[in-house]
């Protein structure tokens, strides 16, 4: 079986998998709030690795694929190039290395993929650290609720297990200049269970990393006019102060925003559907985010709901 055979036969497995599970309603984020485990997803995925290159970009291929079952089209193709950047740090500890590999800085988030190999590891079990810290300077989450933590992102061919290491806030706010981030990680462990329960501890010690985060190559957001969506769960629901960002739309409603379906379409005829989103810290906002960036100006138009809001003509 060739590789992109490979791809679109494990994409009908994970669609499967992940259209039994949706929706997930993510609650409002609180300050301090640390640790995030989506051992949900990690489950959801363990049963079907992805097979990909090891960078944030390849990685974004490949969803992008598993969305459209098309490959991304050049322009796409270097705007996720531009958003994104090589770190290439690691640590080996015993006999597991740990790759600081790559990473792309958003309009309210950034994901640093991590490649954790030397052992063999299968899917009957989950992977995360005991332990982790990861402190920013500066840093963009100060005055606003936040989350940050691992995500599975796939197995690669050669069996290493590949995690984003993902911290998101609640308003769009992006540095003026780079951010020097330090992540240490301590105690690799198997995890399971529906809680991401530790099983085994696989590696003692701490992995320890610094290196600067730039936010490069991210396109100018959209206002979109104030409308009324339709949901299935709360009927018609005006929105306001809509701005549309690379990798996120926010607005203002009256509740129950943050699980809205939304669904961003290109003028070429792609789409990537939002996965998550959040209620804002300071009150009637909300977001929504989606896995691979956009440039708002290659968007025709935005789905909320059962409403498709207008963004660009052809």
């Amino acid at each position: 079986m060739k590789h992109d055979d490979v791809l679109y036969a494990l994409t009908d497995i994970r669609g499967e998998y992940i259209e039994e599970a949706a929706p997930v309603r993510r609650r409002p984020m609180r300050r301090g709030l640390v640790g995030l485990l989506a051992a949900s997803l990690a489950l959801l995925l363990m049963g079907a690795a992805a097979i990909f290159g090891g960078s944030v970009q390849d990685w974004m291929a490949h969803r992008w694929a598993f969305e459209n079952i098309r490959p991304m089209g050049e322009g796409q193709t270097a705007l996720v190039d531009s958003m994104s950047q090589e770190i290439g740090l690691s640590q080996t500890i015993g006999d597991v290395t740990v790759d600081v590999d790559s990473a792309i800085f958003e309009d309210q988030d950034f994901r640093i993929l991590v490649r954790v190999r030397g052992r063999q590891f299968t899917n009957e079990y989950g992977i995360n650290f005991r332990q982790e810290r990861m402190e920013l300077e500066p840093d963009p989450t100060v005055g606003m609720g936040y989350q940050k933590g691992w995500e599975f992102a796939g197995i690669d061919g050669d069996g290493s297990w590949l995690l984003f290491f993902h911290c998101y806030w609640d308003q769009p706010k992006r540095p003026d200049e780079p951010i020097m981030v330090r992540l240490t990680m301590t105690d690799l462990v198997f995890t399971g269970g529906p809680i991401g329960e530790i099983v085994e501890v696989v590696q003692e010690g701490t992995w320890e990393f610094a290196f600067p985060l730039e936010v490069t190559g991210v396109p100018a957001p959209i206002a979109l006019p104030d409308c009324t969506v339709e949901t299935e769960e709360h009927g018609a629901v005006e929105l306001k102060n809509l701005m549309l960002y690379s990798t996120v739309i926010t607005y203002e409603c009256s509740e129950g925003g943050d699980i809205f379906p939304v669904t961003v379409i290109l003028k070429d005829g792609s789409s990537i559907a939002g996965t998550f989103g959040c209620g804002h810290s300071s009150g009637r906002g909300y977001s929504r985010w989606w896995d691979v960036p956009v440039d708002p100006a290659e968007v025709k138009a935005v789905q909320i709901g059962e409403t498709v809001i207008p963004v660009h003509g052809d």
